[in-house]
Formats: structure tokens, C-alpha cells, sequence
């Protein structure tokens, strides 16, 4: 009988993270064919029938009524709704007890800027590995900065007190290994650069069932050029330097003849699509006016020149595919992704006071003239990166 692995951290509302969910997934599959997924979700409504995973509604309440059962009573029943088919109305303790591996592909939330629900949610994750003896990996992503304030400091100690548990912890950035070193002296600590960018052999029929049929939007081909923007860029404290800056980027590109196509990654992002669609009413801008998911949006990029991304996991989808991203965020991970790929001078954090708009819009011009220059140089670093994967992992669980 196949291993029975589930996956937290995940959501379907950001495709960046149905991506990573998906390419763990096909990874493991790869290497176990027969294993058995389930992806834990907190209440999504989704259709099995589309899936070879199955899911699992893991919420706050569910996670800690697993964290109360003795794991060797097994006495807490806890029954799922009638239209999530991955386990009827098994014990979700009895499914967690025999696990063999618990995997966690969150983007970001060991961090002061996350809520005191949301780190606590994470750890638990770690605590119900460790009460069950369930081996975990935490696969690559972002973390720190931990300077929490006088009130929540005490979670440092928990996190120190359970974060020496899981079998591997994959840095995403140099910054949160540091950080992570600095704080807790880790042993269990590793470096890799995101998963995303290492899949380069994704199979669908690993992840996706006969029933799934990805719907590709139909462009013309020609000089096109997506724009991926996040909401956060919006809010009332940025939105009016925003609109300022994407007015200037619509400038050029209609001064250079390319057709520009607006992206929602995720279902927070699509009023902005809107909005900015009706920016200016610039005849090259169109909008595509529904979501996408990550199979159909990965799919859709190949379409593009270049694309203009303030989400981080577009501009890695991008890299993948060696497309140009002129990236409009902010962050350490930003400034290390472009740095990795040789990409820094078409990095911009747009929620700086520093951002200039004429300086992003030179950034630009310059990508659009030497387009071939910038697609090159990603091909060459993707060679040295694609040396090492932190997938190799699975293949030391030896099972």
C-alpha cells in the first residue's frame, strides 16, 4: 500500500500557491506513484472529481482536536461535510495518525508581520507531527523578520521549542536562513532557492484528473505583454502613486506597439484588473475577466514578450518559462529573487517613497529594446540553479 502524505500551507485563492501545492504533488508522485495525498484546506469548496489528491478540511478547530486526541484512543470523531469525498466521514484523527509524511508549502508566515492565529496554526502543524511521530518537511519559503513586540514576544520560545522537529526547514532567502540561524540555532536548517523555479518537469496527469480540461484564453499572437498586479499596491496609503505608475507604463508600452493583457493571480486582484483597465482607456489594454488557475495560468504566460508582475510567484512562474519579469514589489525576497537570475536593474519597490516613476518607466524602454539580452541571461543562471533541488529530499526518505 502506498504512504499516505498530506500537505498544508496551501490555498487555491493565490495560484502561486496552487502552484507550489501542484508541483509538490507531481514530485512526489514521480518518485511514489501509489502514494496517497491529501491536501489539507481550510473549507474551500472544490471539485474532487478534477484531482488525484484528496482533501482534507483541516481548520483551526479540526487541528486542535487532533492536537487533544490521545493517538492511541483515536476517541474523537470529527465528521467532514457531505461534498469533500476525500475520506467521508473517517476520523480525521485516524487519517493524521497514519501518516507518513507531512509536507508544508506556505509562502510566508513565520514572520511579525503575520497574525498571532496564523503562526500559532503553523506551529500546531509541527506540534501534531511531532505528538503522532509523523516526519515533516518544510519546503522552501520565506521567513522573519521576528521582531515582535513586547506582547508576543513569548512565541519566539515557542517556536524555538518546536521548530527543531521537522526533518528539514528550506530557506527560501539567505535573510531568513540568517534569521532563523541567528534566533534558534537550527540543525535541521537548509538553503534552497524556490521550488517553482526548479520544476521543470511537470506532469498533469500527476496531479490532475481525466475530467480536468485547462481553458487557455485566445489572444492574437504577436508583441504581448502581461501585467500581474497585486492589491496590496492599492490600498488608499499607495493607490494614487500606483495608478500614477501604471499610467506611465501604459504610455510606453503604447508608444512601443505592444498589446498588454491584465492577469488577476489571485481573487483579491481582479477588481484592480478592472480598475486599471479602465485606466486612461488605452486601446492596447485588455482584461482578462476571469481567474485563471495555476496550470491555465502558467500555460497563458508562454504567451508573453515579458511580463509585469508585483506578485512574487508570477515572476517565478515567468523565470521558469526564461520570460522577463519587470517586478514592481516589495520585500526581501524581490530583491533576492532578481539578484539570483541577474535581474535586479527591473526590480522596483513600489511601495517605497523612493520609487520613481520615470525611472521604472526607463527600466522599461530598456527591457523592451534589449528583450533578448535579458531572456539569455535568465536561461544562463537557471543552468546553475537547476543543479541542486530540494525535491532531492524525497528521494531520502528512502521509502
Amino acid at each position: 500500500m502506498g504512504k499516505k502524505v498530506m500537505i498544508v500551507g496551501a490555498n487555491f485563492e493565490n495560484k502561486g500557491s496552487q502552484a507550489k501545492l501542484y508541483s509538490v504533488i507531481n514530485e512526489l508522485r514521480k518518485r511514489y506513484s501509489d502514494c496517497e495525498i491529501y491536501y489539507a484546506h481550510n473549507d474551500e469548496q472544490l471539485d474532487g472529481t478534477l484531482y488525484r489528491f484528496g482533501k482534507i478540511s483541516f481548520t483551526k478547530k479540526a487541528q486542535a482536536q487532533v492536537l487533544k486526541v490521545n493517538p492511541l484512543s483515536g476517541i474523537t470523531k470529527m465528521f467532514r461535510k457531505k461534498d469533500d469525498n476525500a475520506t467521508g466521514d473517517k476520523d480525521i484523527s485516524d487519517i493524521v495518525s497514519q501518516l507518513d509524511l507531512i509536507i508544508d508549502v506556505s509562502e510566508h508566515t513565520l514572520t511579525d508581520k503575520s497574525s498571532m492565529a496564523d503562526i500559532n496554526y503553523y506551529l500546531d502543524n509541527i506540534k501534531i507531527a511531532k505528538k503522532y511521530k509523523i516526519p515533516m518537511i518544510i519546503m522552501p519559503q520565506s521567513f522573519g523578520p521576528f521582531d515582535f513586540n513586547v506582547d508576543n514576544m513569548y512565541i519566539l520560545g515557542d517556536m524555538k521549542d518546536i521548530l527543531f522537529y521537522p526533518k528539514a526547514i528550506y530557506a527560501r532567502e539567505q535573510y531568513g536562513y540568517d534569521e532563523l540561524m541567528g534566533y534558534f540555532g537550527l540543525d535541521n536548517l537548509r538553503r534552497s532557492t524556490d521550488m517553482l523555479l526548479i520544476d521543470n518537469g511537470f506532469e498533469l496527469s500527476n496531479v490532475c484528473s481525466k475530467f480536468y480540461r485547462p481553458e487557455i484564453p485566445e489572444i492574437p499572437e504577436g508583441e504581448n505583454v502581461a501585467i500581474i498586479p497585486n492589491a496590496v499596491a492599492f490600498t488608499k496609503q499607495y493607490n494614487e502613486h500606483t495608478l500614477d505608475l501604471y499610467t506611465k507604463l501604459f504610455e510606453v508600452l503604447y508608444g512601443s506597439g505592444k498589446e498588454v493583457y491584465l492577469v488577476a493571480q489571485a481573487s483579491s486582484d481582479m477588481d484592480v484588473c478592472r480598475e486599471l483597465a479602465d485606466l486612461g482607456h488605452f486601446g492596447n489594454v485588455h482584461l482578462i475577466d476571469r481567474e485563471l488557475d495555476s496550470v491555465e495560468f502558467d500555460m497563458f504566460l508562454k504567451k508573453f514578450e515579458f511580463i509585469i508582475s508585483s506578485h512574487y510567484t508570477a515572476c517565478v512562474q515567468a523565470y521558469r518559462n526564461y520570460i522577463p519579469v519587470l517586478l514592481l514589489g516589495n520585500g526581501v525576497k524581490y530583491t533576492e529573487i532578481t539578484e539570483l537570475l541577474g535581474q535586479e536593474k527591473l526590480y522596483f519597490d513600489i511601495l517605497s517613497e523612493e520609487c520613481n516613476n520615470y525611472d521604472v518607466a526607463d527600466a522599461l524602454n530598456e527591457l523592451i529594446k534589449d528583450l533578448d539580452i535579458a531572456k539569455t541571461r535568465i536561461q544562463t543562471r537557471m543552468i546553475n540553479i537547476r543543479t541542486k533541488s530540494c525535491f532531492d529530499i524525497f528521494d531520502e526518505l528512502k521509502w
